[in-house]
């Protein structure tokens, strides 16, 4: 369910609404659904960016029940000060104890407010949700009555379609009509067009951040490098997928096992709002963020090397692994829910990208296009870098850190001091350009 585009996706205070009226949905239901609950029916609801999530699981006949109830409490201005003030409480303590996540997990998530449009950071949700009161909550829930929603649904299990169809009518009705008893007309449903979109910053220029680690007290540094490729056509997703394949070993044997430069060690690529990157994250106290950000350099650059020297023998070995990858089948419902809806929320709808991956593969016949693709990630100056300093660690930067090497074409970094919405502003400034957010589901020529 997502609201429609507007100035209030730009404010941290309508994230944080988002996930206050989701807690207050979830506690105000707690009692209403025990019944169903107990009969083996089950329901969550979360802000998933900025949309919210619903999901139900149960028996196909007490669905539409379960759903109706929760639609309906999802609009009811009539809540509960009982169920604000425990949700209110609830997430407070979660934003606030910043012991009950990794240091790395915080970085990845300053990497995404920086990089993404109507994202923020913990901090600033925080502050906004700490101004919150009732009366607050009760505008938000009117306004969000009024502007409509933008629905997608998908129904899988022992459901025929006659019966998905009259569950879609259900949730429809409900977001016309409103929640509660009362039963007033809200708003209208949105098209994809009218609804917001998450959209990634294109990096043109070195970007670095550069932040305390928020948890009290604790040495642990982490480095976060990000290369930016692109959104992709199913052709170079293949190759960024052997990208990833290839790279994890060396990042781990390299920068955990040699060097022992700290206990989490990554190497991965990633999909990022229809962006794919390339990460490598390094989470220890051995050594500085800078220093460990050359290490990483230098195990990327490497791996460039070898690239381009790989015998054919390993080529065919890494397209079995991804082979295998590809036509890995789903163990259970959820994974085959998760397939679905990955299709379905980002409106790319490319049900068939495994058969066309697959074919794409098969066409490779050695390293080159692999090659190529990392020559185009590594050197396109779309390189990102989060650097979280632990207790005892200055953040300044020294003064010869403000450039690249001439090697990577003298361009000055970009430093961002906090990965709040005043930082993002001066950023977004110096290029206001965003990735499209099109599915590419097609083998370019």
């Amino acid at each position: 369910l997502t609201p429609p585009k507007g100035p209030a996706s730009e404010d941290a205070a309508e994230e944080a609404m988002r996930r206050l009226h989701a807690g207050v949905v979830k506690q105000s239901l707690e009692e209403a659904t025990e019944d169903l609950q107990n009969c083996g029916m089950n329901f969550n609801l979360e802000a998933a960016g900025q949309s919210y999530h619903l999901s139900l699981d149960g028996y196909s006949q007490h669905l539409g029940t379960l759903l109706l109830q929760t639609m309906d409490s999802l609009l009811d201005t009539g809540f509960k000060s009982a169920a604000f003030s425990r949700a209110h409480r609830s997430l407070l303590d979660d934003l606030s104890d910043t012991s009950r996540r990794a240091p790395y997990e915080m970085a990845l998530d300053a990497l995404g407010a920086v990089t993404t449009k109507g994202t923020f950071s913990r901090e600033e949700v925080l502050a906004s949700l700490k101004q919150v009161n009732e009366t607050h909550l009760h505008s938000y829930l009117a306004a969000l009555r009024a502007g409509g929603f933008r629905a997608q649904l998908l129904v899988l299990g022992n459901v025929g379609k006659a019966a998905a169809t009259q569950l879609a009518g259900k949730a429809a009705g409900s977001l016309v009509l409103g929640g509660g008893a009362a039963q007033q007309p809200a708003g209208q449903l949105l098209s994809a067009l009218q609804a917001r979109k998450a959209q990634v910053w294109v990096a043109s220029r070195p970007v670095e951040l550069r932040m305390r680690n928020p948890i009290p007290g604790d040495l642990n540094h982490v480095t976060l490098s990000m290369y930016q490729y692109g959104v992709t056509d199913v052709g170079e997703r293949v190759r960024m997928l052997l990208l990833g394949k290839m790279i994890e070993n060396p990042v781990y044997q390299t920068l955990r096992t040699k060097d022992q430069l700290g206990y989490i060690v990554f190497g991965f690529v990633t999909e990022h709002s229809g962006v794919l990157e390339l990460r490598v994250l390094v989470q220890g106290s051995k050594e500085s963020p800078d220093r460990v950000d050359v290490d990483i350099d230098e195990v990327i650059d490497k791996f460039g090397s070898s690239l381009r020297n790989m015998s054919h023998t390993a080529f065919v070995g890494w397209k079995a692994s991804i082979r295998s990858a590809l036509n890995h089948k789903d163990q259970n419902m959820g994974q085959e829910a998760d397939r679905y809806w990955s299709q379905i929320s980002s409106d790319g709808h490319c049900f068939n990208r495994k058969e066309l991956a697959l074919q794409y593969l098969d066409s490779l016949d050695g390293p080159e296009a692999v090659a190529q693709t990392f020559e185009k990630l590594r050197h396109g100056h779309k390189k990102v870098s989060v650097k979280m300093f632990g207790a005892g660690l200055p953040t300044k930067p020294k003064p010869s850190a403000l450039q690249v090497p001439a090697a990577k074409g003298d361009v000055a970094l970009f430093l961002l001091n906090a990965a709040d919405s005043s930082e993002k502003r001066r950023l977004v400034a110096s290029t206001d350009t965003y990735y499209p957010t099109d599915t590419i589901c097609r083998i370019a020529a």
